[in-house]
């Protein structure tokens, strides 16, 4: 028996008569993305290392599964600011398959969960991450499964005072199942 049959009977036993209707678990695949990201703003500016600490916390907080971030094309010293500081990110997240689709990552049970980004939430964004949140939403949010999203980001370029940002959503993420809470390495997929 395939692992997506299997899955799709434990999946049946999990349907709303026995889980909270709001906890409904579904039926996806992991999918690997490989993205490269290049911070471009006025007023916050970051080391390669302070990108990636940035990039590998929003990364979390949107519910990627084993993320790695590393600094790409960094000639100063470690931890001194840079103009245009870039990261390489790879991460895997539970994408609902699409009828036809031929590649097809490793199966698994997801749900959809509440995400936030907002000042201190996590505890590590400040102000100053305004427009870092606002590029995180427009070039690595659409690489998740995401529904409701909603944001209202203001950031004021050279200044902190009246800056603001708040980014809301759910996003679909995967349950560990008792004998695998990786995904497998050789997931397909990539952007």
């Amino acid at each position: 028996m395939t692992p997506w049959l299997v899955l799709l009977g434990v999946t049946s036993l999990l349907s709303p008569s026995h889980a909270g209707a709001e906890e409904t678990e579904l039926l996806a695949a992991w999918k690997r993305h490989d993205l490269q990201f290049t911070y471009m703003g006025f007023t916050t500016r970051y080391s390669c290392e302070g990108l990636r600490d940035k990039i590998r916390l929003l990364l979390e907080a949107a519910g990627a599964h084993d993320p790695s971030v590393s600094p790409r094309g960094c000639t100063n010293m470690p931890w001194q600011v840079t103009e245009f500081p870039r990261v390489r990110m790879t991460f895997y997240a539970p994408e609902l398959p699409v009828p036809g689709q031929k590649e097809v990552g490793p199966p698994v049970v997801a749900r959809w969960k509440p995400a936030a980004l907002t000042r201190r939430q996590p505890r590590e964004l400040e102000l100053g991450d305004c427009e870092l949140v606002e590029q995180f939403r427009d070039r690595v949010l659409p690489a998740f499964t995401t529904r409701a999203v909603r944001h209202d980001i203001n950031c004021i370029p050279h200044q902190l005072s009246g800056s603001s940002f708040s980014l809301s959503f759910e996003v679909l993420v995967g349950l560990p199942s008792p004998d695998e809470s990786q995904p497998s390495r050789g997931a397909s997929g990539g952007r």
